[in-house]
């Protein structure tokens, strides 16, 4: 059977529909739980620092009388965004370390990321990681740059054009969580193909096993030029 290595979306893990769809269609699956979801990185050692700094100072300034509070309070508000950013960051760098193991474990035929997980797939493409067949599904490259305070991602255009000519994207037109004009900015100027499909970002009505099979088959099959 063909191997997909299966990359998880922020809040899901390895074990969701869309594996089990993979699975139906044929597929074996490689799928590997990443330290990307919320409850895990609210208990990043920085996090945990942060939270207890927090606490710390507002304890005291409430001591001290309202204005030490106040300053305190707004202390712990402006630093509270660097301290997410810098989780997040952990977090994406670890899950990156996660599906490279996960692709050394043995032969694959495809990368499926799904949301978060197409951000992470995104990256073991630009860093050369990853060059076969793949399939992202409302990635979330530019979103989660941004909420990690990052620079935007370059799009498939920086790939070579044989390895763009084998990324599909497939995107839901309803999407409420990553906007579809993301997936249009990041397959612009390349040989990658943009699947649109009437569906939200859970791809929960068009993530079939036929539906999953097909954009697998398209992956598989590079795009001709011109």
């Amino acid at each position: 059977m063909p191997v997909v290595l299966y990359i998880h979306g922020l809040e899901s893990g390895p074990s969701g529909f869309k594996v089990r769809a993979l699975q139906a269609a044929g597929f074996e699956v490689r799928a590997r739980q990443m330290p990307c979801h919320p409850r895990r990185m609210r208990a990043d050692i920085w996090m945990i620092a942060y939270l207890a700094a927090a606490a710390f100072a507002l304890l005291a300034g409430a001591a001290a009388g309202p204005l030490a509070f106040g300053l305190a309070l707004g202390a712990a508000v402006a630093a509270r965004r660097p301290v997410v950013q810098l989780v997040l960051r952990r977090a994406i760098d670890a899950s990156v370390a996660v599906q490279r193991a996960a692709l050394a474990e043995g032969p694959v035929d495809l990368v499926v990321g799904s949301s978060f997980g197409g951000a992470i797939a995104h990256r073991l493409l630009l860093d050369g990681a990853w060059r076969g067949p793949t399939v992202l599904l409302c990635p979330a490259a530019q979103l989660v740059a941004a909420r990690a305070g990052r620079p935007p991602p370059p799009g498939l255009s920086a790939l070579p054009a044989a390895t763009a000519a084998r990324v599909v994207v497939v995107h839901g037109r309803s999407d409420e969580v990553v906007p579809f004009d993301q997936s249009v900015a990041l397959v612009r100027g390349s040989a990658a193909r943009l699947l649109p499909v009437h569906d939200d970002h859970r791809l929960s009505r068009s993530a079939t096993a036929s539906g999953l099979a097909a954009w697998c088959a398209a992956a598989s099959a590079p795009a001709r030029p011109g």
